[in-house]
């Protein structure tokens, strides 16, 4: 009886921590647009929170509902979609690399966050082949999407192409803070060959994008490892840009 009670009890639980998630974010966007003008209902209702720290709730696909993304670890090999609904509710899990066409054998890494601080979420994606010896593989795709993103393979109309798959294997990739602006940066995990692992910093421009590989940041936020010791890569970046949704 116990263990039936408790399932019983566990379900409306679950229910009432959904609601409140959705709940806050919406508190979030509204906090995030006092005081403002001239903005859309639209980016009002996708100011991005944070369910949890590998959870990020915001509008990817700009359909104004609330959409949730996992990135378990902070890695950006293993993360998930669930598209929001008008209810408040999520639909199942995506796996981001099965949406953006990653075949048997490649290596998918994506990072999603506001980059153009615009209210809406975009997306980073690679899909590489590792390399059998010490020179690495360029990326078969690499491209920075500006959201709205279509649900069903997270292309942009904005996408453009990403110079992050040209310049080694991409391994993972990270949102991270660097230059202490309200814009997300991108960190890169890179093989770059002969051994090395390299953390390449991507800087956000102000008023929207990435910008390309650039020497003196790498000298300046970049750091280089071997294959059994990588750079370390932040695990924080969300949690720079985005409270609680709570």
């Amino acid at each position: 009886m116990l263990r039936t009670r408790s399932r019983l009890i566990a379900a409306p639980l679950a229910a009432a921590a959904l609601t409140l998630t959705v709940a806050g974010y919406a508190g979030a966007a509204d906090s995030s647009s006092s005081g403002s003008t001239g903005k859309s209902s639209a980016s009002t209702a996708s100011a991005p929170c944070l369910a949890d720290a590998t959870t990020l709730i915001g509008d990817l696909d700009g359909d104004g509902n609330p959409d949730k993304i996992s990135n378990p670890g902070h890695t950006g090999t293993k993360m998930t979609v669930q598209w929001g609904t008008a209810d408040g509710t999520f639909g199942k899990k995506n796996a981001v690399r099965d949406l953006i066409g990653a075949k048997k054998g490649e290596d998918a890494s994506a990072a999603v966050a506001d980059f153009q601080n615009d209210g809406t979420l975009d997306i980073v994606v690679n899909i590489v082949k590792q390399a059998d010896g010490d020179d690495p593989s360029s990326a078969r795709l690499s491209e920075y999407r500006p959201g709205p993103v279509s649900r069903k393979d997270l292309t942009s109309p904005d996408g453009v192409h990403s110079d992050i798959g040209d310049r080694g294997e991409v391994r993972e990739l990270s949102i991270a803070q660097y230059n202490g602006d309200e814009y997300p940066d991108l960190a890169v995990l890179n093989n770059s060959g002969d051994g090395q692992m390299d953390r390449d910093p991507r800087l956000s421009k102000p008023g929207g994008g990435l910008e390309g590989y650039d020497y003196d940041a790498y000298l300046k936020y970049g750091e280089f490892g071997t294959w059994s010791e990588p750079p370390a890569m932040p695990k924080d970046g969300w949690s720079q840009f985005y409270k609680s949704c709570s």
